[in-house]
């Protein structure tokens, strides 16, 4: 009984520790149209699910873009690069200043998607918000992309 007790214990001060922080994280700080702005910098389409993070606002090639995405363990991870579905899904032409709602803040124009095509010194689809066109670039080399990663959750 008194071990039962001592692991109830331990388990109301994580939650207690923990609540705020939780509680935070999901704290909304802004909407636009169907997009909502967590305190944790996620942004969440209320039409599609989809939750969205901007990686860092700097000019990356695939492989960082893809790096970063791997490596990003926010809000419990399940992360991915998006399609250029997903992020034709983004393009608003006219909204913010990059086509696309303010809340997502970047200023670059063009976004890598996860998918590729050819051999590991191929090419892959990025998406141009300025044009709002889809296109291959290349995989290796000096980068003209940003990092998005995008996660689908079914609890919402």
């Amino acid at each position: 009984m008194k071990r039962i007790n001592i692991t109830l214990v331990s388990l109301f001060i994580v939650l207690f520790l923990c609540l705020p922080f939780t509680l935070a994280a999901q704290k909304e700080v802004a909407r636009d149209g169907v997009y909502v702005a967590y305190a944790n910098g996620i942004v969440k389409d209320t039409k599609t699910g989809l939750e969205w993070a901007v990686g860092p606002d700097k000019d990356t090639n695939w492989e960082e873009a893809k790096s970063w995405v791997q490596n990003l363990n926010l809000d419990g991870g399940g992360w991915r690069m998006p399609t250029t579905d997903e992020l034709e899904g983004l393009y608003n032409s006219g909204a913010g200043s990059r086509n696309m709602t303010p809340l997502l803040k970047t200023s670059g124009w063009v976004v890598w998607s996860g998918e590729t095509r050819g051999s590991s010194d191929a090419r892959d689809f990025s998406f141009d918000f300025g044009r709002g066109t889809r296109g291959w670039n290349a995989r290796h080399g000096s980068g003209h992309g940003r990092a998005f990663a995008v996660r689908s959750r079914s609890d919402g």
